[in-house]
């Protein structure tokens, strides 16, 4: 079974678009969705309706839940709260129905699936070795958890019964082909797979990954798209200059 892995969309249909076509060059079976289609961009009902035309193994993200006004925002970042008031605003109520029936988990025999961590499903970071070890805890002998929120592409791994050794970024592993990682039988990982609408690595192109099962391996791709199309559609939705600007830094 071959999936492909997104998160993060953050209403950039743009993004979203130049993904979906690069995954399906992959020729993968299933797409599986970590959560947080609208939020922060342009277009929340188009990246909805896009997502419902895949019918993938979709999450909800904490954007996503904040813009049915299923959780307080009061916590949000100034320039966030101002685009998910927008967003809700924007979302039809077909699409805003959608999203309130998305799972926070999802738990099956090869993976889990979750927007944040195990421990607070859609708004614990994963970003730092102590952070993973409570996941890793929940997680018992399951050995993969797929993970967004952070918008940055790592792996968090230990052994199988074992405390967490730490976090590294994806390319600084032991990888089999520069962007590919094997996955070890005996080691239990948590993968990031980056963000496709809203990257903050410092490389402006939509992240995605690849997981293949039966090779056992997971790679992490990028595709550039057109995000200056993107940009002139925030600025006609008079969304925060801030948001506009951060998608040509990827940061």
């Amino acid at each position: 079974m071959k999936y492909g892995i997104i998160a993060d969309i953050h209403s950039n249909l743009e993004a979203l678009e130049s993904v979906l076509r690069a995954i399906d060059i992959e020729r993968v079976d299933r797409i599986i969705c970590l959560g947080d289609i609208v939020g922060y961009g342009p277009n929340p009902n188009e990246c909805v309706k896009r997502m419902q035309e895949i019918d993938g193994l979709t999450l909800a993200g904490n954007h996503d839940l904040a813009a049915i006004g299923w959780k307080d925002i009061d916590w949000f970042s100034s320039h966030a709260k101002e685009a998910i008031l927008w967003t809700e605003y924007q979302l039809t109520a077909e699409n805003k129905k959608y999203l309130s029936h998305l799972p926070e988990v999802i738990s099956q025999e090869d993976f889990t699936l979750v927007h944040g961590s195990l421990y607070h499903f859609t708004d614990e970071y994963i970003m730092t070795g102590a952070i993973a070890k409570k996941s890793f805890d929940i997680m018992s002998h399951r050995k993969l958890l797929l993970a967004g929120h952070t918008h940055y592409s790592t792996i968090f791994f230990r052994k199988l019964g074992q405390s967490a050794k730490g976090s590294f970024p994806i390319q600084n592993l032991k990888l089999i082909d520069k962007d590919m990682l094997l996955l070890s039988d005996d080691m239990q990982n948590i993968i990031t797979v980056g963000s496709v609408g809203q990257p903050r690595d410092g490389d402006n192109r939509a992240s995605f990954g690849i997981l293949d099962l039966d090779a056992r391996t997971i790679a992490i791709k990028r595709v550039s798209y057109d995000i200056k199309k993107t940009q002139a559609q925030m600025i006609e939705a008079d969304l925060p200059r801030y948001l506009i600007s951060r998608l040509a830094m990827g940061k």
